[in-house]
């Protein structure tokens, strides 16, 4: 069974935590497991006669806040449920009247509003708020029902932290020779480094080098040999998909071939992640 939790009108299920988490910020989106959980009850709310509107209300009050700036999720198989529950209760909630005034505003002057009825519902409007850091309130007249979203993007550096996944790159040959290099053997040891016995879905993310390119057989190869469940390949990118990752390393290795040649190559990375906690991963050149 998993717990629910019920705060602010807002309803979800999740997973028992591993370890008791400190504070949330106000920032935080649940992982995918429980985003993609809780979406499945709100289709089984909302498939029935009887449809639980109030408890299915305070589910999608919650699925709203886990949205990212796209509209989507944190992977792709949560979004797909998570649309397809949010979609049923707009359908199940859907009216025809409605007409709504937004209004922001700020301590420094700022003003902006935004009008929705049923000329204009499925239109997306967006400003920039001119002043960040800064205070911002918001209001709204009128009746129905109106989503507002705020969107804060910056950079800093990853924090370090305890990956649960290790992974060792290698090449052959491991060095450059004088003439140019045509062809390279790509090798990756990717192994599940926590407390589980084995972890989730595994995505391995292979960068290639500039001007390389993945040898596609090869790669189809690991496919045949049921070494991995699929592949996707793109002309700067392989990606592998896996059931699991256990306790035991798992080595593949694929062909990359030189399709323009490139003058002081960098550092390509190989990324290893939990396909539903993409947080949980590790990075190497």
């Amino acid at each position: 069974m998993f717990p629910f939790l019920s705060t602010e009108g807002q309803l979800h299920w999740e997973r028992k935590p591993a370890t008791v988490p400190s504070a949330l910020p106000y920032w935080y989106r649940a992982p995918s497991a429980e985003v993609e959980l809780t979406s499945y009850v709100l289709l089984a709310l909302l498939s029935g006669p009887n449809k639980d509107l109030g408890k299915a209300s305070e589910i999608v009050n919650w699925l709203s806040k886990q949205q990212n700036p796209y509209g989507g999720f944190s992977s792709t198989q949560d979004t797909v449920v998570a649309l397809q529950a949010l979609a049923e209760y707009a359908e199940a909630t859907f009216s025809d009247k409605g007409d709504v005034t937004v209004t922001v505003t700020s301590k420094t002057g700022f003003h902006q509003q935004f009008h929705v009825d049923q000329t204009n519902r499925l239109l997306l409007q967006k400003a920039s708020l001119p002043d960040i850091p800064g205070e911002y309130s918001l209001s709204a007249t009128g009746s129905g029902c109106v989503y507002v979203q705020t969107v804060l993007r910056y950079n800093i550096p990853p924090p370090r932290s305890d990956a649960t996944f290790s992974v060792r790159v290698e090449t052959e040959p491991d060095k450059c020779p004088q003439d140019p290099l045509k062809v390279l053997k790509l090798s990756v040891t990717a192994q599940y480094t926590g407390s589980r016995e084995k972890s989730n879905m595994a995505v391995i993310e292979c960068k290639m080098l500039s001007g390389f390119i993945p040898v596609k057989s090869s790669v189809r190869e690991l496919e045949k040999s049921r070494t991995i469940k699929r592949s996707e390949m793109q002309t700067d990118m392989v990606t592998l998909y896996l059931d699991e990752l256990g306790h035991e390393p798992l080595h593949l290795s694929f062909m990359v071939e030189q399709d323009i040649e490139v003058k002081n190559l960098k550092p390509a990375t190989v990324k290893v992640y939990d396909y539903y906690e993409t947080g949980k991963g590790l990075l190497r050149d």
